[in-house]
């Protein structure tokens, strides 16, 4: 150290060129600029060897990156509904799972345990809850949420009822009833076994019955993510603006368009929807500002 540019930009292109994706290419020289910044070195990856990262990772092979993944949707929401027993303790925490995972376009780690039940990390029935009734007669519940490796202080879970079958307001409630005996220190979506003691929702059970129900339902097997992209598309679809959405979701950027499925459909949407508006956004928020201005 320090390394100079050309040896660098060597390293790039014969170690990444063509057998790797440029996503990784960015993290390995991510993790050489963090070695010697951590060690006092000057670093001399400028232009040159961006142009070059850039290139390489132009060159990856398919095999280097992942197939888009296929969104769960309401179909399979409706599967789930109509073939779970939702009377029974697992199940009923499975469906409650499942909706607040679609509707509030969580990760699955959020509303699963992967390795071990942490409160620290996982949401308990004890964590901060809130609810309420906004002026349409239309009810939203808040849950707190620790924190987790993308967003260490934690955050808030919330849906609003949809009123549907599926609606994550209605399956939640069941499985706080169904799973009334539970302590209130387990994870949120425990539930009661049959020898009356009580086990965390594990993602990988989790998975695995949702996807026994589809393939029984002649429906597409999916993978966790599906749910957090499933989510964001319906709720594109349902004409709610990309912008509350991204706050729905919590999305920390705009990268979150890059997930949007069936963009065949959400663009006429989106576009429909402006050109069969009676006023423009500009005259609406002129309205709007005019009524702060001017409360009765």
């Amino acid at each position: 150290m320090p390394a100079p540019e050309w040896l660098l930009l060597i390293f790039i292109t014969t170690c990444g060129a063509g057998s790797v994706g440029g996503r990784v290419i960015k993290t390995w020289l991510l993790g050489l600029q963090f070695w010697h910044l951590i060690n006092g070195a000057p670093w001399y990856g400028v232009a040159h060897l961006n142009r070059a990262a850039k290139g390489s990772g132009a060159l990856a092979p398919s095999s280097s990156s992942r197939a888009s993944r296929a969104p769960v949707t309401m179909r399979h929401l409706l599967s789930l509904c109509h073939n779970l027993t939702l009377t029974d303790t697992f199940d009923a925490a499975i469906f409650g799972t499942a909706t607040v995972a679609f509707w509030c376009q969580c990760r699955l780690a959020e509303v699963t345990v992967k390795n071990k039940f942490d409160p620290s990390i996982h949401a308990s029935w004890c964590s901060p809850q809130s609810s309420g009734c906004i002026a349409s007669n239309i009810n939203s519940i808040t849950f707190g949420l620790p924190g987790q490796k993308h967003k260490p202080k934690g955050k808030e879970i919330r849906w609003t009822d949809s009123g549907c079958p599926c609606s994550t307001e209605a399956t939640f409630m069941n499985h706080w009833l169904i799973n009334s005996h539970v302590p209130s220190t387990a994870h949120i979506f425990a539930f009661e076994t049959a020898d009356g003691n009580h086990a965390p929702m594990w993602c990988s059970w989790f998975l695995s019955r949702c996807n026994d129900v589809w393939y029984k339902d002649g429906l597409d097997l999916l993978q966790g993510h599906s749910f957090r992209i499933g989510g964001t598309t319906h709720l594109l679809l349902l004409g709610i603006d990309p912008f509350i959405v991204m706050a729905q979701g919590h999305w920390q950027s705009l990268a979150f368009l890059n997930y949007w499925c069936l963009c065949e459909e959400i663009l006429p949407t989106f576009i429909g929807f402006s050109l069969s508006s009676k006023s423009s956004l500009l005259s609406t928020m002129a309205i709007f500002k005019s009524r702060i201005m001017n409360p009765l």
